[in-house]
């Protein structure tokens, strides 16, 4: 399986006042590498990221595989005066 991405659609890009950054794209990842590959591009432009780590069922329906949900954001979702959870 390769990554799969979700684009979100009606995104606004007119500066704003924000309370909590939009979501402007999920991508569905298998490996670390493309983790890494990700994070390291959102932090490149500057973007903020969400992952999320999650088991799948393999198609022999007996052994489970690990998967990552990145949401890909306009800014961090951790600001600098909130503790992180």
């Amino acid at each position: 399986m390769s990554a799969v991405t979700d684009v979100a659609d009606g995104l606004d890009f007119e500066p704003v006042e924000e309370t909590s950054p939009e979501l402007i794209a999920t991508h569905y990842l298998t490996s670390l590498d493309d983790i890494v590959e990700h994070l390291r591009a959102a932090s490149q432009l500057g973007l903020g990221v969400r992952v999320r780590s999650y088991l799948e069922q393999d198609e022999d329906g007996e052994t489970l595989a690990e998967r990552w949900e990145l949401e890909l954001l306009t800014s961090s979702p951790v600001h600098a005066d909130e503790p992180a959870e």
